[in-house]
């Protein structure tokens, strides 16, 4: 019941169109400006209902920089790794239809992709799995503009327009008897590769669609069983997944380093994924929260991106604005925009502030439960905003010197002028007070909502943000409350 895409999610509030709030560091724009809670230097910026606007500051980041034109190569080429051999099967027809109304030209945008159905999902336990699959197995498309009769059919269940011989291509070598395990990131790292060498270009994206489950895979851990669910691209008709560091090793084999790494799947959106990814990618986009069922709406992002996307944080920042622009009504959505250069300053702060932590554990247990407590939490309650737990540390009567700044620099870490996080949007529902990044924070008597396991799961300490910052796990071990 924990999904990206849910039939049905969370409870839906009404939000008025536009009723959005957008963070980009180290300035304001519009009619924002900062709250004051924040500790970072350019403040925490929430303005729920004003039009979002653009950071300039961002202009001089290296990963904002246009990379330079190549004779020969599309501007962008997208490729779309869409697992749908599970219950999202009926949205990837509403998505590849959305992709189809734009198309590839070949010159500013390449729009390929990976798709994956099957008709048998024994490792997914909901009524119809598998959907309704248009076709059974695992085909790759170079997607070309279709008219809207196409698009409508496609969405519908008829994809045999997609089946002319400009836009089917040859499937996939990781094919047996007809499909490919996309559980597996031997599969994504081949479609990554193969994409690269076939539709050379000046900007990468790669686009990650399924479910997910923030840093952790979803294993039942008791002897003899297999994975029950999903890391992030779960395959309910293989029943494998792949996890944060296979997710890290399938974009880097990829022969040119991506540019914008989109995951659109729930939860994702955590210090640690951003943490394992952070040499492979320039810019991650992904939500803390799990996202509606319908994903991306890839018609009007990718349009922007045939039309604009000059560089890595354009086409980010367009991602963000149409995806909450397309949800008037979904409360609790959030998407950030993560320069991935900046993820060794949030470990750095994170291991500090976890070592301060970790001496103040028993003298100010109450305080660090509090905040723990009261943290913006996502529906796997075991995340927690970065944000927002280190500003109620902060902000907290009577919290030691030390502690309150190592909480300061987390803060600073995120929003500050060179902060990781440059973009947010979110609505006004529930999740108001997320702040673009989320991170694993359970109780000790917590339990898990991946597993069996209660409080901190040892799994965890295999993270590249658990290794290179020990204090935090050995702070969430050492939790007296």
């Amino acid at each position: 019941m924990f999904e990206k895409k849910l039939h049905p999610r969370l409870v839906t509030l009404l939000l008025g169109a536009g009723m959005a709030g957008l963070l980009l560091s180290g300035c304001g724009g519009g009619s924002s400006s900062s709250t004051g809670a924040g500790g970072g230097t350019g403040g925490r910026l929430v303005s729920p209902g004003t039009t979002p606007f653009t950071n300039v500051s961002l202009s001089s980041r290296a990963a904002c920089q246009a990379n330079p034109h190549v004779a020969g190569h599309a501007r962008w080429t997208v490729l779309v790794y869409i697992n749908a051999a599970n219950n999202l099967q009926p949205d990837s027809l509403l998505n590849v239809g959305q992709m189809a109304s734009v198309g590839s030209d070949g010159t500013n945008l390449n729009i390929v992709i990976q798709w994956k159905q099957a008709n048998v999902c024994p490792y997914f336990s909901t009524v119809n799995a598998c959907g309704n699959p248009s076709f059974v197995g695992t085909h790759r498309y170079y997607l070309l503009p279709h008219s809207a009769a196409d698009v409508t059919s496609i969405e519908n269940g008829n994809t045999s327009s997609l089946e002319d011989a400009a836009e089917r291509l040859p499937d996939p070598s990781t094919n047996v008897n007809g499909t490919s395990d996309m559980g597996d990131w031997n599969t994504l790292a081949n479609f990554i590769q193969w994409g690269v060498q076939h539709y050379p270009c000046d900007h990468l994206a790669v686009v990650v669609w399924d479910h997910g489950s923030g840093a952790l895979p979803v294993l039942n851990r008791s002897a003899g069983r297999v994975p029950a669910t999903r890391a992030v691209s779960q395959d309910a008709n293989t029943g494998n997944q792949i996890t944060t560091q296979q997710l890290a090793q399938a974009l880097a084999a990829s022969p040119q380093k991506v540019d914008l790494l989109a995951i659109d799947c729930s939860l994702q959106c955590t210090a640690e994924v951003a943490y394992q990814v952070r040499n492979t990618a320039r810019v991650m986009v992904a939500s803390e929260e799990s996202p509606p069922g319908a994903g991306y709406p890839y018609d009007t992002w990718l349009n922007d991106l045939k039309n604009g996307g000059a560089n890595p944080c354009a086409a980010g920042e367009s991602l963000l604005t149409d995806t909450v622009n397309n949800y008037p009504g979904y409360a609790n959505i959030t998407q950030s925009m993560i320069d991935l250069s900046q993820m060794g300053n949030v470990a750095q702060a994170v291991n500090s502030f976890g070592a301060s932590l970790l001496s103040h554990v028993s003298d100010q247990t109450s305080l660090i439960y509090n905040a723990r407590f009261n943290a913006q939490y996502f529906e796997f309650p075991e995340y927690k905003d970065l944000y927002d737990f280190a500003d109620l540390i902060r902000t907290s009567s009577g919290v030691p010197a030390d502690l309150q700044n190592a909480a300061y620099n987390v803060e600073n870490s995120l929003t500050g002028t060179n902060g990781a996080v440059m973009a947010f949007v979110h609505g006004t529902g529930g999740d108001t007070l997320s702040s673009g990044m989320s991170i694993y924070l359970p109780g000790p008597s917590e339990p898990s909502s991946v597993d069996t396991s209660v409080g901190y799961d040892p799994v965890y300490s295999s993270l590249g943000l658990a290794q290179d910052a020990p204090q935090w796990p050995a702070f969430l071990q050492a939790e007296k409350q």
